[in-house]
């Protein structure tokens, strides 16, 4: 109940008797609209016939009507000068039970009504209606309480207790009220009719009379469990006059009326309800033998997926008592989740039948089921019958096994031809590298022979012109010069061949070492006696590669020269097979220079230098690994062309200018035969970039893996810094 805010007004002096009156806090005078709101309020309480009284949370009176003073000089409350006595002095005169009211409905904010009675002087007594209700102010709060007492009229009363009277007499089921001690002081007619006794009798005897089954113990426990939880419910065995026996169910309320404590008991006899409940056991006994007889799994569910039941050979295949699986929750066992779904499936769609195939695991054997399930309960249940079918899965496995067996042969073969074709291709370009090495070893041998014929004669060439120079200054100096010896001299031009004499012989030292500097190149490059792994530098191998394609970086008609950028960081020397690594270094470099010879943009510099670059960049990736990268800035790849690059016989090189093998046996080489990887990025219209990743020590491979961080792409990137090389 919501009322609105009462206005304080300044203490009056004795009002009329039929007026309201309102106590002064030291609030300001309220404004019209408020003094409006008094007005009305105060008419309103005047009318009633009740005593009403208004106090704040502190119980202190804010409004009381004209009844109300009088009710107050009931409790010693005296009205003085118009000043409000503490409205808490009349409730310490009140009951317990009434102050109790009082404070919950503070606290709860929810109002009750009660009827009591009040013992008079004169020794009558006075049944009185109280309704206690909170009243919240204009934020919503409870401000505090609105308290109203009627007297309630004799006839009135007299009629609700003469009705209250009747339905208890007449109630259809047994009704008893019994003291502490188990004594019966009343019992309604059903409850003599049921047990045979009269009103009288009954009242003569207690509850351990007609409870055979009751104990002194057991009757304390169920007088305070109801006085703990208000009521209890619960079922016995009464007995007749006759001693006749049969169930009942009983509801027991606990009461406390005028200092005295009660019991009052509902009593219905459930003989009827227990011979029905034979009788359906015995139709479920019946249900289950029927059940027991399918040759198959069946189980009933309800639809909140808990078992209602199953059959004996349901409980049979998995050990254990049918009786166990009531109550459970489908898919308990853990044995068959599709089983689990197909039942929450089925209830949660609208078809009455449906049926389909589950794998069901008994004692570590999968066995296959054919359910077919069926509502009834108004849908709210459900059976399900499995018929083993795991033969005929048996039979098809084994037909589909039969044909996926042909299917491998014939995988097999076909991986088996390709194995050989790549074989042999990898043979043919085995034998051809083999071939070029012979070749480039036997050139190499040729031209060191006599190569070291003169870088040995050199130096003696040099200190016998020498001699010879130092003697003809000699000459000079000793014997005074003929005409003829002056005529040579000037026709030989001597002093011009004592100063580029030993340039000559510088020049032909250099042309000498350059001679030996290509042969140990090509030598490094075959590395044909080398079979075996071992620690090499790979800056040397690269070298050796580089100065085999250093003529087609070179510019070429509509091409400009490549530029080449050697950005090399510090490598130990890595155990591998150098032959191999030179192989794929060679194919990797030959590559990124066919792209850029194929790239149909074909940009000459401005500046008359090269738009076009090579990058090769060496570094430790951990402690474990090195990493080689070759980056171009040709044409780049696509997507579809980076997923095949590595296959055996892929090329996009016209025909004639590429066999589809370099950049798969390149793959091949580092991967298998070094443990390592070779990873591709690229970008069309940017460039290209392999990385190789290679491991330190072959032997040690197994313990240090390769770098977690690294995958099949590496980030393509230029170093500016680099481009100025």
């Amino acid at each position: 109940m919501r009322l609105p805010t009462v206005p304080k007004m300044p203490i009056q002096e004795t009002l009329p008797s039929e007026e309201l009156q309102v106590r002064n806090i030291g609030c300001v005078s309220a404004p019209q609209s408020m003094t409006d709101c008094e007005t009305r309020f105060r008419q309103l309480v005047e009318c009633l016939p009740a005593a009403v009284a208004m106090v704040d949370r502190q119980m202190q009176y804010l409004a009381v009507s004209q009844p109300w003073q009088t009710l107050c000089y009931r409790f010693g409350e005296h009205w003085s000068g118009g000043e409000f006595p503490e409205a808490q002095t009349m409730l310490l005169q009140l009951p317990p039970y009434l102050q109790e009211i009082c404070q919950r409905c503070l606290e709860g904010g929810q109002g009750e009504c009660l009827q009591d009675s009040w013992l008079q002087s004169d020794g009558t007594v006075d049944w009185v209606r109280w309704q206690i209700q909170p009243w919240r102010d204009s934020s919503g709060h409870i401000g505090g309480l609105l308290l109203c007492y009627e007297a309630v009229a004799p006839k009135q009363l007299a009629e609700a207790l003469q009705l209250t009277q009747f339905a208890m007499d007449k109630a259809a089921d047994a009704i008893f009220w019994m003291k502490p001690d188990g004594k019966i002081s009343y019992a309604n007619e059903a409850a003599s009719e049921l047990l045979g006794y009269s009103s009288g009798e009954l009242r003569n005897l207690n509850a351990f009379d007609i409870d055979p089954n009751l104990s002194d113990s057991s009757w304390a426990t169920t007088w305070q469990s109801s006085k703990e939880n208000g009521s209890l419910s619960l079922e016995s065995e009464y007995r007749t006059k006759e001693g006749r026996f049969f169930p009942v169910e009983v509801r027991v309320n606990y009461l406390a009326f005028k200092g005295g404590e009660y019991l009052c008991a509902f009593v219905r006899d459930v003989t009827d309800h227990h011979l029905a409940a034979a009788a359906l056991q015995h139709a479920n006994e019946q249900l289950h033998a029927v059940l027991d007889a399918v040759p198959g799994l069946v189980s009933w569910i309800d639809s909140d997926l808990r078992y209602i039941g199953v059959n004996r050979h349901l409980a049979a295949a998995f050990n254990m008592p049918p009786a166990e699986f009531a109550g459970k929750e489908v898919g308990f066992l853990e044995n068959s989740p599709k089983f689990g779904d197909m039942v929450r499936q089925f209830f949660a769609d609208l078809e009455t039948t449906a049926s389909q195939e589950v794998s069901v695991n008994i004692e570590g054997e999968s066995k296959h089921y054919l359910i077919v399930s069926q509502k009834y309960h108004e849908n709210r249940r459900a059976v399900f019958v499995g018929l083993d079918i795991s033969d005929r899965r048996q039979m098809e496995a084994a037909l589909r096994q039969s044909e996926e067996h042909s299917r491998h042969q014939a995988q097999k073969l076909d991986r088996a031809l390709q194995e050989l074709q790549r074989t042999q291709t990898q043979l043919i370009q085995t034998e051809k590298m083999s071939s070029l090495g012979q070749l480039v070893a036997g050139i190499a041998h040729e031209i060191n022979n006599p190569v070291s014929f003169i870088f040995g004669n050199i130096a003696y060439a040099r200190q016998y012109a020498s001699d010879l120079l130092e003697l003809v200054d000699i000459y000079t100096r000793q014997y005074p010069l003929t005409p003829e010896i002056e005529a040579k001299t000037e026709s030989i031009g001597l002093d011009f061949l004592r100063k580029d004499f030993p340039r000559l012989l510088s020049s032909m030292q250099s042309g000498a070492d350059r001679i030996r500097e290509v042969v140990l190149s090509l030598r490094n490059f075959s590395r044909l006696d080398e079979a075996q792994k071992k620690p090499v530098d790979l800056h040397s191998g690269i070298d050796s590669t580089l100065l085999i394609v250093q003529n087609r970086l070179t510019a070429k008609a509509g091409r400009s020269s490549i530029q080449l950028i050697k950005d090399y960081g510090e490598l130990p020397q890595v155990e591998c097979y150098p032959g191999q690594l030179n192989q794929v270094f060679m194919h990797l470099l030959t590559n990124a220079i066919d792209a850029i010879e194929l790239d149909p943009r074909q940009r000459p510099s401005s500046q008359g230098g090269s738009n076009y670059t090579i990058s090769i960049r060496t570094r430790m990736v951990d402690p474990n690994h090195v990493e080689i990268r070759i980056i171009d800035n040709g044409p780049g790849m696509t997507d579809t062309v980076k997923q095949r690059v590595f296959e055996m016989g892929f090329t996009t090189k016209p025909v004639g200018k590429g066999t589809g093998l370099g950049l798969s046996i390149s793959h091949q080489i580092v991967v298998e035969k070094h443990g390592g990887q070779l990873n591709l990025h690229s970008t069309p219209g940017e460039g290209t970039e392999f990385a190789i990743i290679l491991p330190i020590c072959q032997s040690k491979e197994a313990v240090n893996p390769l770098p977690a961080g690294f995958s099949n792409t590496v980030p393509f990137s230029i170093n500016p810094a680099m481009q100025a090389v």
